[in-house]
């Protein structure tokens, strides 16, 4: 058992707001399931973005380097990457998600795409930092002469709070991000899009129980447990959690806890910004040269921005 895998028992178990990390929502089927909520009417974020880059692609490469890696952070079904290399054209291409299946097939899916363009993998949990030194163990030693552009759509960012973010994007080696981002919208719009009618999201969140039982050899029962969206206004955040239908006991390495009826466990925190604050943290977080294409309906954004060589 990693020390990831303690932490989290320990937020299951020990902290008196139980917490399950967001990366138990990413196994095959959750790799499936998320796929399917990107596709649901309720969820604008994804048609929202490749509107962006399908109209805006051009313009935001001409402000990226000429010859770069672009890493793809959470590529998962490498969709988005497959829209957008053709134009952006870089020399090499590195998809960077969990240990999956679903995402080694996808990777494989994409080689047959575009035989033209280097593509490789690393499987790996991202946020925990990503350096030069593992980059180059898979593409070589190429990288060191190349610009490293992160690609980070998906909105992903919201899934850390601001400060959070901050050292997250301060933990990885590179030269300038593309980075896609959720803007504050309606709240029941918002809340719409993580608790959908046909209960995709639902079933999302729950899976996260099952990866759960698999990975830190808890005996959590899916149906004892409904799952619940907020908007935090004060925190600027849609919150996921799942709720205990019963009181009841769950065990673990940890020992056993009682869940009584009504309690939580918190899963995801979504946080959204408005243009101007977005800025605001990448200004924070050592970047320059800041770029912003909107989607005209202002749900979304794409920034683009390069880092201080002196931050």
């Amino acid at each position: 058992m990693t020390e990831d895998d303690k932490k989290a028992l320990e937020g299951l178990f020990v902290n008196s707001q139980a917490f399950l990390p967001p990366r138990f929502f990413y196994n095959s089927l959750g790799g499936l399931l998320f796929e399917a909520i990107t596709r649901l009417e309720e969820y604008t974020p994804t048609n929202d973005e490749l509107s962006i880059f399908q109209s805006r692609i051009r313009e935001i490469k001409k402000i990226l380097p000429s010859d770069i890696c672009l890493i793809d952070l959470g590529a998962g079904n490498c969709s988005k990457a497959e829209k957008i290399l053709p134009e952006v054209c870089p020399e090499v291409f590195l998809a960077v998600d969990l240990p999956s299946k679903f995402f080694r097939d996808s990777v494989t899916r994409l080689k047959n795409s575009l035989r033209n363009q280097k593509i490789y993998a690393l499987e790996k949990d991202f946020t925990s930092g990503l350096f030069l030194s593992e980059i180059a163990r898979i593409v070589g030693d190429a990288i060191y002469h190349l610009d490293k552009v992160l690609f980070f759509p998906g909105s992903t960012i919201g899934n850390y709070s601001p400060a959070d973010a901050k050292n997250f994007l301060m933990s990885i080696d590179h030269d300038s991000i593309i980075i896609g981002v959720d803007l504050i919208k309606p709240e029941r719009e918002m809340i719409n899009a993580y608790d959908d009618s046909l209960g995709v999201t639902a079933a999302f969140n729950k899976n996260a129980l099952l990866h759960a039982n698999a990975l830190l050899g808890t005996d959590f029962g899916v149906g004892n447990w409904s799952h619940k969206a907020i908007y935090n206004s004060s925190k600027s955040r849609i919150e996921m959690h799942l709720v205990a239908k019963s009181t009841h006991s769950v065990n673990s390495p940890f020992g056993k806890r009682v869940f009584s009826k009504g309690e939580s466990i918190h899963t995801e925190n979504s946080y959204k910004y408005s243009p101007e604050s977005f800025k605001n943290l990448l200004l924070g977080s050592g970047y320059v040269d800041i770029y912003d294409f909107l989607h005209p309906s202002n749900r979304y954004g794409v920034f683009v921005a390069k880092r201080n060589k002196q931050s």
